[in-house]
């Protein structure tokens, strides 16, 4: 993945000039009717922050480029890093702190949390219950990101300056055949958002996004060219910035302040066409966690020929060396599960498993050919439920004419059948 496709909000200059013209001053939009009929509306995500510590099965605390030592969004403008010590669990409720600190070349950190690879959705609505910290400098934010990681789309549920603490931002980021960067976007101003618990929604289908605070719409876009139409996953960010007309953290700013989150749910129309969408769902390898390996060496490099320009490659040294990847399977369901690789003179053969039962037959990676991208069709798999399950490689042997036992792995592609 290249990093100039990191998450960029640009200085929003263009922006501002066209929320200007869609603020909507009085919640006079019709009251909407987010789901809450459990015949028609089934919930497929449900965190409420109950214990003390955070749900690493569902949320990383940093972007999905992080590291061990944290991120940040430098294409944003943030002047924070992220640490997952600012990101608290306190019974009930998430607590995403800011803090005026030194680290990694950066005055203050604070916390976020973020579902990629983990969780991820493909229409529906979801919602958060919060409220915000007030003070010059925060910018907190309940979006949405592409599973694909790629920027754009992005969707801005609700984005939050601290130095304006009555208006509420919402916006589609997307890109069109001529423009790498279109936005939609809009502001309502409202009440005091630090002071008490609001609730932010977004129902997503395929051709609306309609965009509520406490059960009221006021933003709704239509053009379906414009919509996402591949799944997604769900962040809550802390962060520190300028944004486009927040003012930088100062001395007014009080330090340490609080995002504090009761809960972040997901539901999905049980007749909604996107129940019966056939886009695939596209995992790439280099993004994916390693659940585990043998002790042959494991990295991702760059290549023009493969999806993204980067894959994962196991040097596989001997039969029975492996690799296992988590993948976020989003709902129970078939799939035609399909995996992106490269043949080349020194491959080996691979049996993919799934939590421990193979699917497939053993795919040999040879070819006398110039090395090719390839797409290995595993068969249909039956997924009993969402969740997360265990995709292993193993190699079971090699080719008498190849060289070696190297795999080379792209994507994992999910096509709903």
């Amino acid at each position: 993945m290249q990093r100039n496709l990191f998450l960029r909000k640009c200085t929003k200059k263009t922006l501002q000039a066209l929320s200007g013209l869609a603020i909507l001053f009085s919640p006079a939009a019709v009251l909407a009717s987010p789901p809450n009929d459990g015949n028609n509306w089934v919930q497929t995500f449900s965190e409420e922050f109950n214990g003390t510590t955070l749900n690493t099965n569902k949320w990383s605390s940093c972007y999905w480029w992080g590291t061990s030592k944290g991120c940040t969004n430098g294409g944003a403008g943030e002047v924070g890093w992220f640490q997952p010590d600012d990101v608290i669990v306190d019974n009930g409720t998430l607590r995403l702190r800011a803090q005026k600190r030194s680290m990694n070349g950066y005055d203050y950190t604070s916390g976020m949390v973020s579902s990629h690879d983990k969780y991820a959705f493909q229409y529906g609505y979801a919602e958060m219950r919060a409220k915000f910290p007030k003070g010059n400098g925060y910018w907190g934010i309940f979006w949405l990101g592409s599973q694909k990681k790629i920027w754009p789309p992005e969707i801005d549920i609700a984005e939050y300056l601290g130095s304006n603490t009555k208006s509420m931002h919402m916006t589609l980021h997307y890109s069109t055949p001529t423009s790498a960067h279109e936005s939609s976007s809009s502001w309502w101003s409202g009440p005091d958002f630090s002071a008490d618990y609001h609730t932010f929604g977004l129902k997503w289908e395929p051709d609306s996004l309609v965009w509520y605070i406490d059960g009221v719409e006021y933003k709704r876009y239509t053009d379906r060219a414009n919509i996402p139409n591949h799944p997604m996953y769900l962040m809550a960010t802390l962060a520190l910035g300028k944004a486009w007309s927040n003012y930088p953290p100062d001395s007014t700013t009080p330090f340490p302040s609080y995002f504090d989150i009761d809960y972040i749910k997901v539901w999905r129309h049980k007749s909604s066409p996107s129940t019966q969408t056939l886009t695939p769902i596209i995992s790439e390898t280099e993004g994916l966690p390693v659940e585990a390996k043998s002790s042959a060496s494991h990295s991702t490099f760059l290549d023009a020929k493969l999806s993204q320009g980067v894959g994962s490659s196991l040097k596989a040294q001997a039969v029975n060396d492996f690799v296992t990847y988590t993948v976020n399977v989003p709902e129970g369901r078939t799939f035609n599960v399909k995996v992106g690789s490269k043949k080349a003179t020194g491959r080996g053969i691979v049996q993919m498993s799934v939590n421990g039962v193979n699917y497939g037959s053993p795919q040999d990676l040879y070819t006398a050919d110039s090395a090719g991208a390839v797409e290995l069709d595993m068969g249909n798999i039956k997924f009993n439920s969402p969740g997360h399950y265990s995709f292993k490689f193993t190699v079971t042997g090699k080719n008498p004419s190849s060289q070696g036992y190297k795999a080379v792995f792209d994507y994992i592609k999910l096509l709903p059948k």
